[in-house]
């Protein structure tokens, strides 16, 4: 009896490692995806990689989020949380520091919208990813326009105004 005990609790255990060392791997996936979108927009890229961040806030927030429930794949423990899990991953990673995360008044908002009214039953179907995700490139455009304003008139600029676009570089 204390042999079968051991071998179940053994299993158990087997099954907790495996399964950890699997989302282990999805989250380094995702990160590994983030870090291509940000190539991709560090070599001016940036419609083609918020293209791609849309399409899986797409798959996040109609495919996943919806079928995986209406099929009941998402009730499956670890295989069901897999997929949302490298999607989300991939997304914070890639949105970390471009205009979600940058004012706290913003990160505030969306803390409360993701963790409080994504989850009520009404407010659960809202595409809150494509949200952020559409307002990310908003602010990503912005910026850029910002600069490239900036750099056309760089040779007319004082050295104090000079200082401040520096610094806000330093800070985006």
């Amino acid at each position: 009896m204390d042999e079968e005990y051991e071998f179940a609790a053994d299993l158990h255990s087997s099954r907790l490692l495996d399964a950890e060392r699997l989302k282990h791997l999805v989250v380094d996936a995702a990160e590994r995806v983030a870090r291509k979108l940000n190539e991709l927009i560090a070599q001016g890229h940036d419609t083609t990689a918020f293209s791609i961040a849309l399409f899986l806030a797409l798959l996040k927030d109609v495919v996943l989020d919806f079928l995986l429930d209406f099929t009941g794949i998402g009730l499956i423990p670890v295989l069901g949380q897999l997929p949302g899990l490298f999607v989300s991953a991939a997304l914070m990673y890639f949105l970390w520091g471009k205009g979600w995360f940058l004012a706290p008044r913003v990160r505030i908002i969306w803390w409360i919208f993701g963790f409080f009214f994504d989850n009520l039953p009404l407010f659960e179907e809202l595409p809150i990813t494509i949200i952020v995700v559409l307002y990310a490139w908003h602010i990503v455009r912005k910026r850029a326009e910002k600069a490239q304003a900036q750099l056309e008139n760089l040779n007319s600029l004082t050295e104090r105004e000079l200082e401040e676009i520096e610094d806000e570089l330093v800070i985006a």
